[in-house]
């Protein structure tokens, strides 16, 4: 008796073969070069240099604001101070008239005598003044015997002298000039010597 055959014996195993260049790795090189393609920013890298370009330009408009600020801080404090500077001379000046009062009253006094208690409480009074004048930061401007300078006196009249050395030289103090700092709070009131050779 014949046995059947039975298809299942004569099919060949199903088999794939993948004929994709790409796909047979055995027949690439091992160091194959790498083809380098243009490399174009990405819109995160434009973001990021919107980003640096936004933190620099940030950075400059902070140094800028901060040289103003202290410009200005500097000139305010420079305004403060003068006005300061005002306030004190308009303070000072009506005291000056007194001072100036008691030094005529010790010059009148003469010299010590029967006035002896007046001329002391009269140089104490001063005193006081001068050194409350000075806490305040107020000097008093030497100027007798010194050439005239007319930043620091004001020439009420001149006195003919009998030296030429003398000429142009204040001689005599009529009213003591002030100053605070830099400031003339007041200008001497003076008079300077004057050389006409016979």
């Amino acid at each position: 008796m014949e046995a059947k055959s039975t298809g299942s014996e004569d099919r060949q195993p199903f088999q794939v073969i993948d004929r994709r260049p790409f796909a047979n790795l055995d027949g690439l090189p091992l160091q194959a070069p790498a083809e380098e393609k243009p490399r174009y920013p990405t819109y995160v890298e434009e973001l990021l240099g919107r980003v640096s370009e936004t933190q620099r330009r940030f950075e400059e408009m902070k140094s800028q604001m901060q040289q103003e600020v202290d410009r200005t801080r500097a000139r305010l404090h420079a305004d403060f101070e003068r006005r300061i500077q005002l306030e004190k001379r308009d303070l000072i000046l009506p005291l000056l008239e007194v001072l100036d009062n008691l030094e005529r009253a010790l010059a009148a006094a003469g010299p010590v005598g029967k006035t002896d208690t007046l001329r002391e409480g009269i140089e104490m009074t001063a005193g006081l003044f001068r050194s409350k004048l000075q806490a305040l930061g107020v000097e008093a401007i030497e100027v007798l015997n010194r050439p005239f300078d007319p930043h620091e006196g004001q020439a009420t009249d001149t006195v003919q002298v009998s030296s030429p050395e003398l000429d142009g030289i204040v001689v005599e103090e009529l009213a003591r000039g002030y100053r605070i700092g830099d400031r003339i709070l007041r200008p001497a009131e003076v008079r300077v010597g004057a050389y006409r050779a016979s």
